[in-house]
């Protein structure tokens, strides 16, 4: 497999006052094309902190990241950007819906930003919200929008599609809808997702699982057969 993403040492503090915490305290990972990533661990073991690295949304205080032949940790601000426009897709527990855009919109407003949109009527029927095209966010349930949130987020086709969180604001049922949305995705199109969690079940449709504590990674684990969405014990 073609490797996408190498990490060496990275660190990543945050100081207040004579107060210092070290979020990432020295990680290395490499994540290839295609893979389905999880990443688990407590609150506070730094994978939100990764994962905003990894999508250039925050910057490292020292280390490596490299996407393909990109040094993302290299990057001035014009080119983390770039970086996010050109690669990156997210996906938030908290939806980050535009309020004054309908469903469809808010879509369609992603793939404004990409050279190679996906058909975002195609995306909402895909989510099962075809009759919410016109309704805005706060006309829709939490479940709703967060099904939104990701037809807007693959709509960009992003090579690499980041997730914090994104069934943690959500039923059972609703959450397995989600995952099956992003597995599908990332079947269909060989494109390279990871998604932080606290839900351990998750871990059972990835490639690969790496679990964090206290900033650094305490293991990783190879899924040689990752099961399905529909496999897995909700």
């Amino acid at each position: 497999m073609k490797e996408v993403l190498r990490a060496k040492q990275l660190r990543k503090q945050f100081v207040t006052g004579d107060v210092v915490v070290n979020a990432l305290a020295g990680v290395d990972f490499t994540i290839d094309e295609g893979e389905l990533v999880v990443v688990l661990g407590p609150s506070g073991s730094g994978k939100s902190t990764m994962l905003n690295i990894i999508g250039g949304i925050e910057t490292i205080t020292s280390g490596e990241l490299y996407y393909q032949d990109v040094a993302v940790h290299a990057l001035n601000s014009a080119g983390l950007t770039e970086y996010r426009r050109k690669y990156v897709g997210f996906v938030f527990q908290f939806y980050n819906l535009m309020p004054n855009l309908n469903a469809l919109e808010n879509i369609q407003l992603a793939g404004e930003l990409s050279s190679d949109p996906l058909d975002a009527k195609e995306l909402l029927d895909g989510v099962g919200l075809t009759e919410r095209a016109g309704n805005f966010p706060a006309m829709m349930s939490g479940g709703q929008q967060q099904r939104v949130a990701i037809a807007r987020a693959l709509c960009k086709n992003p090579d690499l599609l980041l997730c914090d969180e994104p069934t943690g604001a959500l039923d059972t049922k609703t959450g397995v809808d989600v995952m099956r949305l992003l597995t599908d995705f990332n079947k269909k199109y060989r494109k390279t997702i990871i998604i932080v969690t606290h839900n351990p079940a998750i871990a059972q449709v990835a490639n690969k699982v790496y679990y964090f504590r206290d900033g650094h990674i305490e293991r990783l684990v190879v899924n040689e057969h990752p099961l399905s969405v529909d496999e897995v014990a909700w």
